[in-house]
C-alpha cells in the first residue's frame, strides 16, 4: 500500500468512528502526561533542595558552638567542637583574640545596610552587640572525608550578642589565610 492509497482509505473512514475514539484516549494520555511532568518537576525540586542542603553543609560547614557571655569562649568552643566532626583529625588553637579594627570595619560595612535592616540590627545594636574575633589554628583533616585543606588557618568569626541573655553566638566567619603545616 502506497501513501496515496493510505490517504484515500483514511478519507473513507466515517468521522463518527473517530469522534467516539479520539477524545477518550486523548484525555487519558494528556492526564498521564501532566502527572508525569508534575512528578518530574517534584523530583527535580527535591534534588535541588537536597543538593543545596549538601552544599550548605559541605561548603559553609556550620559551626557547633556553645554560646557564652564571653565571645572568645564561644569561638574556643566552636573550634574544639570541630574535633567532633568525622573529618577532623587534629586542631590546635594558637591564638584567639577580639580584633577591634576588624570589628570597626565590619560594623561600618553593615551599618545602614539592607542586611542589617532585615536582621533588625540598628546602629546602636551593632555598636554594642557585634564583635569580630580573630582565631589562628592548625588543622589536619582526613581527605577521604572532606575537601578542606590542612594547614595554618587565620579566621575571623563575627559574633552577635543577644541583648536579653548576654550570650554571644557566631553569626558568620571568614578565612583570611591558610598555609601548609610546618615540616617535622
Amino acid at each position: 500500500m502506497n501513501a496515496y492509497q493510505l490517504l484515500e482509505a483514511l478519507g473513507e473512514i466515517d468521522d463518527r468512528h473517530l469522534a467516539d475514539v479520539k477524545p477518550v484516549s486523548f484525555v487519558r494520555r494528556e492526564g498521564r502526561l501532566k502527572r508525569g511532568w508534575l512528578l518530574l518537576a517534584a523530583v527535580i525540586a527535591a534534588l535541588a533542595l537536597c543538593g543545596f542542603a549538601a552544599y550548605r553543609l559541605a561548603v559553609s560547614d556550620l559551626w557547633l558552638q556553645n554560646p557564652s557571655q564571653n565571645p572568645i569562649e564561644t569561638v574556643q568552643s566552636a573550634l574544639q567542637n570541630q574535633l567532633e566532626k568525622e573529618y577532623a583529625l587534629e586542631l590546635t588553637v594558637e591564638q584567639i583574640e577580639i580584633d577591634q579594627e576588624e570589628t570597626a570595619r565590619a560594623v561600618k560595612r553593615y551599618r545602614g545596610s539592607e542586611l542589617a535592616q532585615s536582621l533588625g540590627w540598628t546602629d546602636q545594636y551593632l555598636a554594642e552587640h557585634f564583635v569580630a574575633v580573630r582565631a589562628e589554628y592548625l588543622a589536619v583533616y582526613d581527605h577521604t572525608k572532606t575537601f578542606l585543606d590542612d594547614g595554618r588557618v587565620c579566621q575571623y568569626f563575627y559574633l552577635t550578642r543577644d541583648p536579653k541573655s548576654g550570650q554571644w553566638t557566631i553569626w558568620d566567619n571568614r578565612t583570611t589565610a591558610q598555609s601548609p603545616p610546618p615540616e617535622d
